[in-house]
C-alpha cells in the first residue's frame, strides 16, 4: 500500500464515523423530545381526569397545579372549561415547556356530558 491509498483509506473511515455519530446525536435529540412530549402528554391527562372525576361536574372548578417540574423540564398547565350545548361542557388543558430552546404546547380536549339527574339532586 502507498502512503496515498492509506490516507484516503483514513478520511473515508474519518468521514463514515461522522455520519455515524452524527446519526447517534440526531437519535438522542429526537428520543428527548419524545420523553418532553409524553410528559406533556401526561400532565395533560392527569388534569383533564382531575377536572372529569365528578359525575355531576361539581370538580370542573377543582384546582389544578399549574407549574410542574419533572426530570428538569418546567411545565405549564393551562385548564379551560366552556358550557358547549346544555348539560354538555368541554375541557381543555393546554401544556407548554421549553425544550431544546423552543416553545412546545400539547392541548388535549374532551367532552364531559352532565346528566338532567344531577340537575334533580341539585348538584
Amino acid at each position: 500500500m502507498t502512503l496515498v491509498e492509506i490516507l484516503v483509506a483514513t478520511m473515508l473511515l474519518g468521514a463514515m464515523a461522522v455520519l455515524v455519530f452524527s446519526a447517534f446525536a440526531i437519535g438522542l435529540r429526537g428520543a428527548a423530545l419524545a420523553a418532553g412530549l409524553q410528559t406533556a402528554t401526561s400532565l395533560a391527562e392527569d388534569a383533564l381526569a382531575t377536572l372529569a372525576a365528578s359525575p355531576c361536574g361539581s370538580s370542573f372548578q377543582t384546582a389544578v397545579p399549574a407549574d410542574v417540574e419533572v426530570r428538569g423540564l418546567r411545565f405549564h398547565r393551562e385548564t379551560r372549561v366552556q358550557a358547549a350545548a346544555p348539560r354538555l361542557w368541554q375541557l381543555t388543558v393546554t401544556v407548554t415547556w421549553t425544550q431544546a430552546r423552543r416553545e412546545r404546547s400539547v392541548t388535549l380536549t374532551t367532552m364531559r356530558h352532565v346528566s338532567a339527574a344531577c340537575e334533580f339532586v341539585g348538584q
